[in-house]
């Protein structure tokens, strides 16, 4: 595991293999921010890339509640997930941003930006990172299958109320349901601080309930009381993201694992030509 740091003053320099995670091209890089409410945000930010010292820098690019939420809040926690099951994350607060020189010019250097005539980059976010988040450097597959093979079991018998009168689609759901897709879970832990932690074993149990396997890389969210604002974001392989949102109301043991069921109550929609926009 690596280490937690708690402070920015301890962190002299960003960690190598957190480097590392986040410089690969085909990472999944996600971004939390908290809204003045208190409601989670997780997106999909491809352009996270670490910057000098204890800094990383992110690129202004179809990003809607993000901006929204940094108008008031700059307080991000940030998760990227590879290919490989290699994981890093960190913590900490924007505190500028930048319209031209050699920052906007490293974003801009990504590939999909640099042979896209449409995506550049003209605005780029830098932050001080407070905290390297604990996680496991990487995960094996065969733990993912044996984590999503006792959601399957436990989702049989795990239901939520299903108070809400929606029915989440069925291609939202199928994705969520994947083992093939990358799901993250953004929570606030603070009244001004978001973090967020892989959810990678998730499955609908009901129309409007989703429920993930509670694992060391999220346990974290049992430290909060419940009823708890969520946010979760799917990535899958063809490059569809969505993200929902609702309250993790209960936490339930089955065979010697613990389940968290979420009452979900909205979707967005997180790609073009409709991003950003809430479709339930």
């Amino acid at each position: 595991m690596n280490t937690v740091i708690e402070s920015k003053e301890t962190l002299s320099d960003i960690p190598p293999n957190v480097r590392a995670v986040y410089e690969k091209e085909r990472a999944a890089k996600f971004l939390a921010t908290l809204s003045p409410e208190g409601v989670p945000n997780v997106a999909l930010i491809v352009s996270q890339l670490p910057g000098d010292n204890r800094e990383f820098i992110f690129g202004e690019f179809m990003m809607v509640k993000t901006l929204e939420n940094l108008k008031s809040n700059s307080f991000v926690a940030s998760l990227a997930i590879t290919e490989k099951l290699e994981m890093a994350g960190y913590e900490g607060n924007v505190i500028r941003w930048t319209q031209s020189g050699p920052l906007v010019e490293k974003i801009n250097s990504i590939p999909f930006f640099r042979y896209n005539a449409y995506a550049g980059i003209h605005n780029v976010a830098v932050v001080e990172v407070e905290k390297v988040v604990d996680l496991p450097r990487k995960l094996s597959y065969a733990v993912l299958a044996k984590d999503y093979a006792s959601l399957l079991m436990a989702s049989k018998l795990l239901r939520g109320r299903n108070s809400s009168a929606v029915e989440f689609p069925l291609p939202v759901r199928e994705k969520f349901n994947s083992i093939m897709s990358i799901k993250v879970i953004a929570f606030p832990v603070e009244k001004e601080k978001p973090a967020v932690f892989p959810a990678l074993s998730t499955r609908f149990t009901g129309p409007s309930c989703l429920t993930f396997k509670v694992t060391d890389y999220n346990k974290k969210i049992l430290d909060f009381d419940l009823p708890l604002p969520v946010a979760l974001n799917v990535l899958t392989l063809d490059l569809r993201t969505y993200q929902v949102k609702g309250e993790l109301v209960s936490v339930r043991a089955f065979a010697g694992s613990r389940f968290g069921l979420v009452e979900l109550s909205e979707l967005y929609l997180s790609m073009p030509p409709l991003c950003g926009e809430r479709i339930i």
